[in-house]
């Protein structure tokens, strides 16, 4: 079809000439907006958009809808391991394909862009020089942002599994730490920045002595006949930071794929089991707890939240946001505005919300201001003046176990310990969070299959209601 553009004058109107359909189209610009008018092509677009319509309402349409969500529903690794792997190996190597294609037809940019940096470290690897310490160096790093970013999705992926590595390994281990400092009087016995517990084995510092780490740094604290150092939080902070940072950007990344399953369910036209049991529950029920009625209140409205808004759901401790991403995902909000929000949420504010937490809990300075001035409190208040010595020896109690006993709790020393069990605990999670990215994968290649069975279908459909 060819096109004549007419001049544009005041008002900015133009014609479109169809050479083969010889109809003349009007369009006409009023600012910014564009109205077309096509009597004829517009009355087809109408006629086929009611036709399919019509077409979806047919028992035979319904039928195979049905069918084909049953089939989605039962296609898991569990139930179907063979089926499911099948499915998962085609979509793979289809995706392989598309990729191959792209490399074909941008093989300069692929080139520049992929394959030559692999090529260079695959090269780094296997040649002998000056190189090799600092590319070690580089292994280690990556190691050990694995193992933190790893832990961090493992603590955000299944919905309500209770697991949560920042209590069973980033929380005791930068409270081992901030103890240390505040035993030794020092900060900087770490002897790398990856110097952490990980991938089961204990850091370098943790079985050392404080002679052996050098002398104290900071002034001296004497308590209950027990020596320690007022060491200041934030050079504490410091020490630990890498690491928290890194695991709070694992948490966030595990928010990703409930928001990508959500969304395509979403613009595919099918529900999501969880969110269609929560938006079906009535928010008035009489056996509602006060708990379940603020979460369905916070959820139903997640449609009308902002950035700022997912920010500060991302950065406050909550149960309400374990279903962010199926929300924000459902209402399509957009990629970037979600992974953005959560990702400063959780990576800056939240981490060191709770990394400050903690180093507070295990600094004998601080427990010492916090005891004295609780202990000030109770004994100016009327009633509890009088259990003011049970409360104190319960507080002081509390605070040697913060303090003095968890020089004790180093994990992961022996083979088979507590540690152990959990590294056993987390790698099934991490094995399960593999399997569910197999089955979605399955579960896709299907739904794409079965589009092309319905659209076959339709078809047949409507060649025979022209026929009659």
């Amino acid at each position: 079809m060819s096109m004549v553009r007419g001049s544009c004058h005041e008002g900015t109107e133009g014609a479109l000439m169809a050479a083969d359909s010889g109809t003349m189209v009007r369009n006409s610009v009023v600012g910014p907006k564009v109205a077309m008018v096509s009597r004829v092509s517009g009355e087809e677009i109408v006629d086929q958009s009611e036709r399919t319509g019509k077409l979806m309402q047919l028992p035979q349409v319904l039928e195979l809808k049905r069918s084909h969500t049953l089939q989605r529903e039962r296609l898991v690794l569990t139930r179907h391991p063979i089926e499911t792997m099948r499915l998962a190996v085609f979509s793979l190597l289809y995706q392989c394909r598309l990729l191959w294609i792209h490399v074909l037809s941008h093989h300069i940019r692929v080139v520049a862009g992929g394959i030559f940096p692999v090529a260079i470290v695959i090269a780094l690897a296997v040649i002998d020089g000056p190189h090799e310490l600092y590319f070690r160096e580089a292994i280690t790093y990556f190691k050990f942002a694995v193992w933190w970013v790893g832990l961090g999705v493992a603590s955000s992926i299944g919905l309500g599994s209770g697991l949560h590595t920042f209590v069973l390994y980033l929380g005791p281990h930068i409270a081992i730490f901030a103890v240390r400092a505040s035993q030794c009087g020092r900060v900087d016995f770490k002897a790398m920045p990856y110097d952490t517990p990980q991938w089961g084995f204990p850091a370098s510092w943790q079985d050392k002595e404080c002679s052996e780490l050098g002398e104290p740094m900071f002034n001296s604290l004497s308590t209950d006949g027990m020596e320690s150092y007022v060491v200041p939080i934030f050079k504490v902070l410091l020490q630990v930071q890498l690491e928290a940072i890194l695991w709070g950007m694992g948490t966030a990344i595990g928010e990703l794929p409930p928001y990508f399953v959500s969304r395509t369910a979403r613009l595919s036209g099918e529900k999501v089991k969880e969110l269609d049991d929560l938006m079906n529950t009535p928010e008035e029920q009489d056996n509602a707890s006060l708990y379940s009625r603020i979460k369905l209140w916070g959820l139903r409205r997640f449609s009308q939240l902002g950035f700022f808004a997912i920010l500060i759901f991302a950065s406050v401790p909550n149960p309400l946001f374990d279903l962010a991403g199926l929300m924000c995902g459902h209402f399509l909000v957009p990629f970037w505005k979600f992974f953005m929000a959560t990702l400063i949420g959780k990576a800056i504010i939240k981490t060191h919300i709770q990394t400050v937490f903690v180093i507070m809990a295990c600094n004998p300075h601080v427990l010492e201001a916090l005891e004295a001035g609780l202990a000030w409190v109770i004994m100016h208040l009327p009633f509890f003046n009088s259990y003011a010595p049970i409360i104190m020896t319960a507080v002081g109690s509390v605070k040697d176990k913060l303090s003095g006993n968890a020089k004790v709790a180093v994990p992961m020393t022996s083979g088979f310990s507590f540690g152990f069990l959990w590294n056993t605990v987390v790698q099934l999670m991490m094995a399960g969070f593999v399997a569910s990215i197999i089955t979605a994968t399955a579960q896709g290649y299907l739904m794409e299959q079965q589009k092309r069975e319905m659209a076959a279908l339709v078809e047949r459909l409507d060649s025979k209601k022209k026929q009659k």
